[in-house]
């Protein structure tokens, strides 16, 4: 309930209204703006793929209102570039940029993890499990869209359960920078091991065990290993 007090000079009244909260709905672009961030968190769409008003409204069943309106705010907020006649583009990673945002990442999940030690649920802990398991099964089939999908769904479970949502955000606009970069990756890493579902059963054992320590270090070593693999994909610089 929110509480807003009118003050009536010209009557020398004061009236104290209760007026109910407000439930916000969102709108078709909130919606159209939100499946692009999942798109682009999750390697959906790769870097340097132009994106158009027309092809947003035709995937996601909207008109082109909505559709330009989620692009334009994407193009305010910097996840989308804009190219020259009004084209609208999914960014290219550098490593000089990917650098930067590693090195914010591996301060501000590690935090999160640390937070989320002590407050996790049996049940998340569980879910984890789940994860864990389908994530192994889609990197064994070759699924790299899955395995993109299951693998944020496994980091942002540990991740929200710290209880700290502006962090979260945080984080979560971070990823939305990485993830069509992602895309580089594959084929060529379904050749070698799966690295990453040793540091997520590592990560697994510190949170049944509550060793904050043991879990940041491994939340850590798996952006470690992960920056190193996509390092050798990404361009020094974007063209021109």
């Amino acid at each position: 309930m929110c509480y807003i007090t009118l003050m009536q000079r010209n009557q020398g009244v004061v009236l104290d209204e209760a007026f109910s909260s407000i439930q916000r709905v969102e709108t078709l672009a909130d919606q159209a703006r939100n499946a692009l961030c999942a798109g682009l968190r999750q390697g959906l769409l790769a870097p340097g793929e132009r994106i158009t008003t027309r092809r947003v409204a035709t995937m996601l069943n909207i008109s082109l209102t909505p559709a330009r309106e989620a692009l334009n705010r994407l193009l305010a907020e910097r996840v989308l570039d804009q190219g020259p006649n009004r084209t609208v583009a999914v960014p290219v990673l550098t490593r000089t940029r990917y650098a930067e945002l590693c090195l914010i990442r591996l301060e501000l999940e590690a935090l999160a993890a640390r937070h989320a030690s002590p407050l996790i649920s049996a049940a998340d802990i569980d879910r984890l499990e789940t994860l864990f398991d389908a994530h192994g099964h889609a990197f064994a089939t070759k699924d790299s869209k899955r395995s993109l999908q299951l693998n944020e769904a496994f980091h942002f479970t540990i991740y929200a359960a710290s209880g700290l949502s502006v962090l979260v955000e945080m984080l979560d606009a971070l990823w939305l920078q990485v993830g069509p970069s992602m895309n580089l990756l594959f084929p060529a890493a379904f050749e070698g091991r799966w690295t990453g579902g040793r540091n997520h059963r590592v990560m697994l054992d510190a949170l049944r065990a509550r060793d904050a320590e043991a879990l940041v270090a491994a939340v850590r070593k798996d952006l470690i290993e992960g920056r190193a693999r996509l390092n050798t994909v990404l361009p020094a610089e974007a063209a021109h």
